[in-house]
């Protein structure tokens, strides 16, 4: 019978607590950051069904109103209706606008928390790839730049959550 190969044990143990350290934070932000990005994303999705449908009824509510003014100039209308119904088809329209604006701005403001999230999530994915690798080789270096990635994915992942203004734009526009 032949014996398993014997597998060698890491020399510094304080390497391999400081990955296992590193692999449960960069999990749990992992898993809380995907679960609040997915929300938004629903959000997003809503707003933008929203905006739509709202972009639709505008434009259907000033076709209305224009046809309303033909009927006006072309002085074939029932002038007093016609007034009327100019009134009306001229305050559903600005509503309707600025209905339809308000679901773009929660659309772009969602949008921009999704890119922190996003950011956050692809450099937790680094900083595991490098942690692991760092096991692998017991090179502190490999760890210490995980560690790097891990600060600034932590940094977009609070980003996200508290709504703050951090988002490197340049990045986004390089990876969208």
């Amino acid at each position: 019978m032949s014996e398993a190969p014997e597998i060698p044990e890491a020399q510094d143990k304080r390497l391999n607590r400081a990955v296992a350290a590193t692999v449960v934070v960069l999990s749990v932000m992992m898993a809380l950051g995907n679960i609040k990005d997915g929300n938004i994303v629903q959000n997003m999705q809503a707003a933008q069904a929203t905006q739509v449908d709202l972009w639709n009824e505008y434009q259907a509510t000033r076709l209305k109103l224009h046809m309303e003014e033909i009927a006006v100039a072309g002085g074939g209308a029932d002038l007093p209706r016609a007034q009327a119904a100019l009134a009306k088809y001229t305050r559903e329209s600005a509503a309707l606008k600025q209905q339809a604006q308000a679901a773009k701005d929660d659309y772009d403001h969602n949008n921009y928390r999704d890119d922190q999230f996003d950011l956050s999530e692809g450099l937790a994915s680094i900083a595991l790839a490098t942690t692991a690798i760092a096991a692998l080789t017991e090179i502190w270096g490999l760890l210490f730049f995980g560690w790097g990635a891990t600060a600034c994915a932590l940094l977009f992942n609070v980003a996200g959550f508290a709504q703050l203004p951090i988002h490197p734009d340049a990045i986004i526009s390089f990876l969208t």
